[in-house]
C-alpha cells in the first residue's frame, strides 16, 4: 500500500479508507458520490483520486464496463497501487463505492499513459467531470 494511500482517514462506520475524492473539504464522506470539486483537482493538479499524492506513470482508472466501453470514467485517475487495493476492498463492500450509487457487476481497471478531461457544458443537468483516458495501455476485469 501507497504510504499516502496509508494516511487516508478510516471510515468508522464501514471501517475502509476513505478515498481523496469523495470526501469533502470539510470532511464529509459520501462514499456514492465523486465530490466535483475533488474531481477537478485531481484533474488539474494531477493528483490521485484514491490516496491524494502526485500521480505516477501509468495512470489507472477504474470504471463498469459501459465506461470502458465510452472510454469515459466518472472517478479520477489513480495510482495502479491505489486502483489495486480498491479493488481488493470496495466491490465486497457492495452498493455506494467509488462514486457509485450502485456497484457494477464487474470492474475494469485501466492503464493508460494519460487523459483528457470533460467539463460540464452548461450548468444545467449532469455535472460531473469526466475522464476520457488515450494510450490505454491494458484493461484487466474482475471476475
Amino acid at each position: 500500500m501507497r504510504p499516502a494511500l496509508a494516511e487516508r482517514p478510516v471510515d468508522p462506520e464501514v471501517g475502509v479508507l476513505v478515498p481523496f475524492a469523495v470526501e469533502d473539504d470539510a470532511g464529509h464522506v459520501d462514499h456514492a458520490r465523486v465530490v466535483k470539486r475533488r474531481a477537478t483537482r485531481c484533474a488539474l493538479s494531477r493528483i490521485c483520486g484514491m490516496c491524494g499524492d502526485s500521480l505516477e506513470w501509468p495512470l489507472a482508472f477504474l470504471g463498469t464496463p459501459d465506461e470502458v466501453e465510452a472510454n469515459t470514467f466518472v472517478f479520477p485517475p489513480l495510482h495502479t497501487a491505489c486502483a489495486e487495493q480498491a479493488l481488493a476492498t470496495y466491490p465486497a463492500l457492495g452498493d455506494g463505492y467509488l462514486g457509485r450509487p450502485v456497484a457494477p457487476a464487474r470492474w475494469a481497471l485501466v492503464t493508460t499513459g494519460g487523459f483528457d478531461i470533460e467539463r460540464p457544458a452548461d450548468r444545467t443537468g449532469d455535472q460531473r467531470l469526466l475522464f476520457h483516458p488515450h494510450s490505454v495501455t491494458s484493461t484487466t476485469w474482475t471476475p
